[in-house]
């Protein structure tokens, strides 16, 4: 039995459409609700600098956050990569290199991130956060668990950048 090009191309369609959707259900890759991964690097901060999650009251991508006060409170920002220098970020254009800056949002909102935070949450179940005193992931450091807060002791108000690692 002879079968049409038409029919041998849908039959391969089909099969790499199902073997797609096979390997999203068991290797948990584009599945809505998967919280991302956090320790990617990039050369550019523009993902953070323009993406709305970064001030979305809840995200799946960015599910660290920086608060301006102690205990949670005032202005915040949520963080969804490592930042080498929450100062400096590079988002490239016109733009060029900017801080990363409290979203609008109480206490501290328009304010610098960098230098300036008292206390972080962590929501990532499977990541561990470390903010350190240094750019370049250097100097002393508070480490935050899986699903984790606490009021930055080491590197409070001298917070320059963050790292994530599987833990």
């Amino acid at each position: 039995m002879l079968v049409s090009t038409a029919a041998r191309r849908h039959r391969l369609r089909s099969m790499t459409l199902a073997g797609l959707l096979t390997a999203a259900t068991l290797g948990g890759i584009g599945t809505a609700g998967a919280e991302g991964n956090p320790t990617g690097r990039s050369d550019y901060d523009y993902t953070t600098y323009q993406n709305p999650e970064r001030c979305a009251d809840q995200s799946e991508e960015f599910r660290f956050r920086f608060y301006f006060n102690s205990g949670y409170g005032g202005a915040w920002t949520n963080i969804g990569h490592p930042m080498h220098d929450l100062t400096v970020m590079h988002v490239g254009g016109d733009a060029g290199d900017v801080p990363l800056r409290y979203c609008d949002k109480g206490k501290g909102a328009g304010q610098v991130v960098g230098n300036n935070s008292a206390s972080a949450y962590n929501w990532y179940r499977g990541y561990c956060a470390t903010v350190f005193y240094n750019s370049w992931y250097r100097g002393a450091s508070d480490r935050i668990a899986p699903n984790n807060g606490m009021n930055l002791s080491a590197t409070y108000n001298n917070n320059k950048s963050i790292d994530f690692e599987a833990c």
